[in-house]
């Protein structure tokens, strides 16, 4: 499953959608449920161990002592603050990320990966992609506005460039490839997931607050509303390059479909491959191919999975950090890039009232011509994207939302449009002033 999301069915087309209480148990998962409960015991016992209790504020994730005396979260482990039920899910929901699917599990006709964790394993299973190849998919569309199509009819909007020929030559279907019909070609690849259910547990209020009228930059930020096939509500948009994802469940049902071709009750339907349903027969598993459960599992692992630690800034070392901290907010790149937010009440006691240092509005903002893809995803133009979140930098192998940019000041200078006043003031600084700055974010 690829954080990118880039899904067939969340562009400008709603989703297929039926009700969870009419569907029964798809085919291909009921043999793995049970090798999926015992197998995790094991780790469970290990996280239990370094995460004591569970349940109180301060007890709960995986966590080191760093050689300064400071407690640090283990990169890739679950929240502090979760309760002895939540660490059971978190490991369960890991397990079933880091499982290789098969066509016998309703993967394909065409598809993209085989396991969550195929592309989300940089620094630890749910990171973001470490091999371009592996981990970025391509997206495609036509016109603008409300002439803008996903091209579904040519297999549309996303790309899968897989097929049920890998396991078997003699398939009929073949892997897709952009159509000519496209006017927009855009890659995305996968991004970190530490942290989800923090940013998914931020109140929608909490993000309008970031929304500016009369910015002296031109900063406005906006948010991207959009339905959600779970609810049928209308949210606002969090996950994604355009945030075009509102939680973390939807996240994990358009994904599976999207990614390695399986349905569930939200996305109960096969992707016709290149647009052609004749094709669909050659997937013989029933749909929904996966009940609804792993789905379940997928966002548990997600929504508990910590946030990654920053660096020690009282460290002796630490001061170009310091200082680059602050020249952060003084050119204003703090504007999008917001250093903290905060979650509201929540039923998860992991979740409720913490602060979230994503360093990101969750926003989409107009960024200029140079990383402009023409893709429109729900109220998404062509040149607008998420405030991509900050937490966790230092574990980037790839940066900007096609992985184009190998360090981070090639990624500041592809910045334009509303945030070309902070890129200008980045590039005008002094050599140890632009060092220092350099130092906080990879401190991050």
């Amino acid at each position: 499953m690829k954080a990118s999301c880039e899904s067939k069915q969340t562009g400008k087309e709603p989703p297929s959608r039926v009700k969870p209480e009419s569907v029964g148990r798809g085919g291909g998962k009921a043999a793995l449920r049970m090798a999926a409960t015992i197998a995790p015991l094991g780790m469970m016992l290990f996280l239990g161990a370094c995460g004591g209790g569970g349940g109180g504020r301060g007890g709960g994730a995986a966590a080191t002592l760093s050689a300064t005396g400071t407690i640090e979260t283990v990169l890739g482990s679950f929240l502090s603050g979760v309760s002895q039920t939540e660490q059971a899910n978190f490991v369960k929901g890991r397990e079933a990320f880091n499982q290789t699917e098969t066509p016998e599990d309703g993967v394909g006709p065409v598809f993209n990966g085989t396991s969550c964790s195929e592309c989300h394993k940089q620094g630890a299973i749910g990171g973001a992609g470490d091999n371009l190849t592996v981990s970025r998919v391509t997206r495609f569309g036509a016109g603008a506005g409300a002439n803008y199509s996903d091209l579904t009819v040519f297999g549309g909007p996303t790309l899968q460039s897989r097929s049920l020929r890998e396991f078997d030559p003699n398939s009929p279907v073949p892997p897709e490839t952009v159509p000519p019909e496209a006017t927009h070609v855009s890659h995305r690849i996968a991004t970190p997931l530490f942290g989800a259910g923090l940013m998914e547990a931020i109140p929608e209020s909490e993000l309008l607050k970031n929304v500016r009228t009369h910015d002296p930059d031109g900063i406005k930020g906006k948010p991207n509303w959009i339905t959600n096939p779970e609810t049928n509500r209308r949210e606002i948009g969090r996950f994604g390059w355009k945030s075009q994802i509102s939680s973390l469940t939807f996240f994990a049902g358009d994904a599976y479909l999207n990614e390695m071709g399986i349905t569930t009750p939200n996305f109960v339907h096969d992707l016709p491959p290149q647009g052609n349903p004749a094709l669909l027969g050659a997937d013989t598993v029933a749909d929904p191919e996966d009940d609804g459960e792993d789905v379940i599992n997928f966002a548990n692992f997600m929504r508990l999975l910590a946030p990654p630690s920053r660096a020690n800034l009282m460290a002796a070392d630490a001061e170009p950090a310091k200082r680059g901290q602050r020249i952060f907010t003084e050119i204003r790149c703090a504007t999008c890039h917001v250093p903290a937010m905060k979650t509201g009440a929540n039923a998860s006691a992991a979740l409720a009232n913490r602060e979230v240092n994503c360093y990101s509005d969750l926003l989409l903002h107009d960024m200029g011509g140079q990383l402009a893809d023409g893709i429109e995803q729900g109220s998404a133009t062509g040149n607008e994207f998420r405030t991509a979140p900050l937490w966790g930098l230092r574990y980037r192998k790839f940066y900007l939302h096609d992985g184009r940019a190998q360090t981070i000041e090639d990624a500041i200078s592809a910045h334009s449009g509303e945030a070309e006043q902070p890129m200008e003031r980045f590039f005008r600084l002094k050599q140890n002033d632009k060092s220092d700055l350099l130092a906080f974010l990879k401190s991050l």
